[in-house]
């Protein structure tokens, strides 16, 4: 109210809810001080791990314009992939800005990459936390953007996609916080194109398709990394990789 004082700001300079544990939280910088950047590999066998394990990768389809049918056949990889953690033997705490980074090919010359975060209960209940969307063609990330931060995507000039160069893709997903409670695991999903209903959309939103068909192939060797406040000790441990891929 004007000329009033409402004491609203006073204190710290961020208030949060931390789905899971259920309770506001406060914090006067994001990701809340003291956080601890983790990593999980992307492993060629679906599991969401904290190294790489033995090289490999992954292939999903997305059908589109050009292939003139209008269904995948069954010799047709899937249309998503997902990697799937380890139960948590500590509750995990997560807040902040989330990203993945994919080590990826295309046989189209543009598509899009779509990540989405999961936390998945016991009984293999999928709960949608937060998720991130990229045009393969605006990958460019603006060079004068804080290091320490997400990428931030200009999304101005287009860049060529070569069919079939790996390439490197960063994802920011939407600033998040939740807690993933003991025994229950974490999920990335990623596909490239969400029309269909079986795949994950947060709040029912779908993004306009691409326009093209493409084998995309993910490689090993991509990752995502998140903000913890503290280490506990049934997280997947913190690497050197971690901080490469999280501050370049």
């Amino acid at each position: 109210m004007k000329d009033q004082d409402t004491g609203i700001l006073d204190g710290p300079a961020i208030r949060y809810w931390m789905p899971g544990a259920d309770e506001w939280r406060t914090s006067d910088v994001w990701p809340p001080e003291g956080s601890k950047k983790l990593e999980w590999s992307l492993r060629a066998d679906g599991a969401l791990g904290d190294d790489q394990g033995a090289p490999g990768e992954r292939s999903l389809m997305v059908l589109g314009e050009g292939l003139g049918r209008a269904r995948p056949s069954d010799a047709d990889p899937p249309t998503q992939l997902a990697w799937t953690s380890e139960p948590l033997t500590e509750a995990l705490d997560v807040a902040g800005d989330l990203e993945a980074e994919l080590h990826a090919s295309a046989t189209a010359a543009d598509t899009a990459w779509i990540v989405t975060l999961q936390d998945v209960a016991p009984d293999d209940t999928a709960v949608d936390v937060t998720a991130g969307w990229l045009r393969a063609s605006l990958r460019g990330t603006d060079p004068d953007a804080d290091a320490a931060g997400p990428p931030e995507l200009p999304c101005r000039e287009p860049e060529s996609v070569v069919p079939g160069l790996v390439t490197t893709y960063r994802i920011p997903l939407v600033t998040n916080a939740r807690r993933f409670a003991t025994g229950h695991r974490i999920r990335l999903v990623v596909t490239s194109d969400d029309q269909d209903h079986i795949t994950p959309a947060i709040m029912g939103f779908r993004h306009a398709p691409v326009g093209t068909s493409s084998r995309n192939t993910v490689r090993s060797s991509s990752g995502s990394c998140c903000p913890c406040p503290g280490s506990p000790a049934g997280t997947p441990r913190k690497r050197a990789r971690a901080r490469e891929r999280c501050t370049r």
